[in-house]
């Protein structure tokens, strides 16, 4: 039997790299609860190493994560229905953003354009899903 977690890491790591470049599309991620629980918890992790890598406290690391999380599935609901399709292209939009923060740890020059940029692709990303003519929200 094949090993394809190598792919789905690839597969992740560029639509990240997609969506950075404000060239992904939300619609191509998979209509799965199961795919995004697993992003989900991703952005749980990675938000922690980024809060850790920054010097914060356990707690507030936690505290930051958490509200990233709930703004996130938010952002990605209406009507009490989140659009799982969206709510995964947010969390792996979120985990490129976290890797370029953690990056930025080591190099501090980096962090306003990697915070400027990433605010820049996740607006697009929800105006994209907002104005797109099949409804990100059905």
């Amino acid at each position: 039997m094949e090993n394809n977690s190598g792919g789905l890491i690839r597969s992740l790591a560029l639509q990240a790299w997609n969506l950075l470049r404000l060239r992904g599309d939300w619609k191509s991620m998979p209509d799965s609860s199961s795919f995004l629980t697993m992003v989900m918890v991703l952005v749980l992790l990675g938000g922690l190493a980024e809060q850790i890598a920054r010097g914060h406290s356990l707690l507030m690391a936690v505290v930051v994560t958490v509200s990233w999380l709930a703004i996130l599935l938010w952002s990605a609901s209406t009507g009490g229905r989140t659009n799982r399709r969206l709510a995964s292209a947010l969390g792996v939009l979120s985990l490129a953003i976290q890797a370029g923060l953690i990056l930025s740890t080591w190099v501090p020059a980096f962090e306003w354009p990697v915070a400027i940029w990433s605010g820049i692709a996740v607006m697009h990303l929800l105006t994209q899903a907002s104005h797109d003519s099949a409804g990100a929200w059905r």
